[in-house]
């Protein structure tokens, strides 16, 4: 802590717009990796289909383990 504390006063509106400026990126990413996933996941490339159903069955998995450590 500083010794003038009207300084101190400017440390959370920083804070705050870093925030801000983090979350926005986030959200930018995101959008385009759904964008991008759901570009694959409707693509006719028979990989795509193949990636999908992993991903589905590791998903499925993870969800079972989860309801099982929850009893």
């Amino acid at each position: 802590m500083s010794i003038n504390p009207s300084k101190d006063k400017n440390i959370p509106t920083d804070t705050e717009a870093c925030y801000e400026t983090v979350a926005s990126q986030e959200e930018i990413y995101l959008e385009e990796t759904e964008e991008e996933v759901r570009a694959i996941l409707m693509s006719d490339d028979p990989s795509a289909q193949t990636t999908a159903e992993y991903w589905q069955k590791k998903r499925e998995a993870l969800e079972l383990g989860w309801r099982n450590t929850d009893q």
